[in-house]
């Protein structure tokens, strides 16, 4: 039977968990947030997503497992590789996300500059922003995560949506070019 103490206990311990989480995820979205607004406009032809399939390979247990197999082998340089490698995958991370944001302010731009028949794209492009970052602290926590051994990243959802996004800009922005 569970005590009113153990059930306190247990609430604290969990609301200590997510507030931990939620400074966690503040913390790496100013990281991310962090000069993106210096950077230069109008620049989504620059934009590649084989730039980001090394990402997938990065965190694959299949190169750790063949690691401990090797003679000579000790937990610590794996762990020393897991780590350099979640950094490795924070720097992809933050590129994508300032690809992301300046492929949004690209599209807020063009929203704000088209007539009112494109009014509707003014939510697309919310949902857009509030999905991203959803995925990208989702992201982050499971890399937290796996660092204690818990989590799978998987980040093909977030390069599909930025891919996404550059698509329907170039769509938007193709009858602009046409009739000019």
């Amino acid at each position: 039977m569970i005590t009113s103490w153990a059930l306190l206990g247990w609430m604290i311990t969990g609301g200590s968990v997510a507030l931990l989480l939620a400074a966690l995820a503040s913390m790496r979205w100013r990281a991310y947030r962090t000069g993106t607004d210096s950077e230069p406009e109008g620049e989504s032809g620059g934009f590649s997503l084989a730039r980001y399939e090394p990402m997938g390979r990065l965190l694959s247990e299949e190169d750790f497992l063949f690691l401990a197999a090797q003679p000579g082998y000790r937990p610590e340089i794996g762990a020393r590789l897991r780590g350099e490698r979640r950094r490795i995958f924070r720097r992809y991370l933050r590129e994508l996300a300032r690809d992301f944001h300046r492929l949004h302010a690209e599209a807020r731009r063009m929203v704000a500059n088209s007539t009112a028949e494109h009014s509707e794209l003014v939510g697309m492009l919310l949902r857009q922003q509030v999905t991203f970052w959803r995925g990208l602290v989702a992201i982050e926590v499971r890399l937290a995560l796996g660092g204690v051994g818990l989590g799978k990243v998987d980040v093909r959802g977030l390069v599909e949506a930025i891919e996404g996004m550059r698509l329907e800009l170039a769509r938007f922005s193709a009858p602009a070019s046409a009739t000019a």
